[in-house]
């Protein structure tokens, strides 16, 4: 997928994990799930920008930590990362307040980084 997919693609996801409202969905699950996944196409935007593209999260994982101009949303990444496992695989009942305190601020920090550090190096098209 190249940059401009990568692009449309988190923009989906986030399209999706709108639509609920989090005070009264029983899926906060994939709330979660939907948030986790936007972030990862803004980062293979990114990426793709320089001509790579992640086939594992580990590969991901390397890539955000060794970069200079978004490694500093590592954090955030990996904590969503807990986040979406925690959905995917684990008993976790999410709150409506684990959603706006916790998830959704760290995925605005990376996308408003990653959507500079896209910007700075030229348009997404």
């Amino acid at each position: 997928m190249e940059k401009i997919g990568h692009f449309n693609k988190a923009q989906h996801n986030e399209k999706f994990f709108n639509h609920f409202d989090v005070d009264k969905t029983e899926f906060r699950d994939w709330v979660v799930v939907g948030i986790f996944y936007a972030a990862i196409h803004y980062y293979e935007a990114y990426f793709a920008r320089y001509g790579k593209h992640s086939y594992s999260h580990e590969a991901r994982d390397e890539w955000i930590g060794n970069d200079s101009r978004i490694g500093d949303t590592y954090t955030e990444y990996r904590e969503l990362k807990q986040y979406r496992r925690l959905a995917s695989y684990k008993d976790k009942n999410f709150t409506p307040a684990d959603i706006r305190n916790f998830v959704l601020p760290k995925f605005n920090t990376i996308k408003v980084k990653l959507l500079s550090a896209i910007e700075s190096n030229k348009s997404i098209a």
